[in-house]
């Protein structure tokens, strides 16, 4: 017998499996086609922007590092959190959040030199800070190195699932064995 839960995990890693494989086809191309994953760009932005208000209390690198840092940091937030509360379901949906949020800044990274990229703001954040530790020349492959982190976090949030659709599998098949 297929429970909510089952079905629920179970079409959970088919859309999230479907994100990933986008993410991935896109590599370090500017953004991902699709409403899901330009929803959560949309997201991104809004948490990315909220940082340059916040971090400039710590001065001016700080305050083009901030948006970055706060994109990742809410999803990182909201992953903790579920994962405290025994939500593992949950807590891996964040989790492949801060991986797409990773890749998201990869392709930021990686632009870093090449000034390529539609900005929402007047400076290129990755260009000043790349450019104040003497790394703009590294940004490709920074950029590549972050896509490749981000990819691995999305990898750990799918088997995440895939091991709790696994358990809650077991669960529900010992429940109907004990009524049989």
């Amino acid at each position: 017998m297929i429970t909510k839960a089952v079905l629920a995990r179970g079409v959970g890693i088919i859309i999230l499996v479907a994100l990933s494989w986008r993410i991935l086809a896109c590599g370090l191309g500017d953004s991902y086609p699709g409403p899901v994953l330009d929803t959560l760009d949309w997201a991104n932005l809004v948490f990315h922007e909220a940082g340059h208000f916040i971090f400039p209390v710590f001065g001016e690198f700080m305050q083009a590092l901030g948006g970055s840092l706060m994109q990742l940091l809410i999803p990182v937030i909201c992953t903790v959190h579920f994962w405290k509360r025994h939500e593992p379901a949950a807590s891996s949906v964040t989790l492949f959040w801060t991986g797409e949020s990773i890749t998201h800044v990869a392709v930021y990274v990686a632009d870093a030199q090449r000034m390529e990229l539609a900005l929402t703001g007047d400076i290129h954040d990755w260009n000043y800070i790349l450019g104040k530790l003497n790394l703009l020349n590294q940004s490709e492959f920074l950029g590549q190195l972050a896509f490749f982190l981000g990819i691995a976090t999305i990898v750990v949030a799918l088997f995440v699932l895939a091991i709790d659709l696994i358990r809650i599998c077991k669960r529900a098949t010992v429940r109907n064995t004990e009524w049989t």
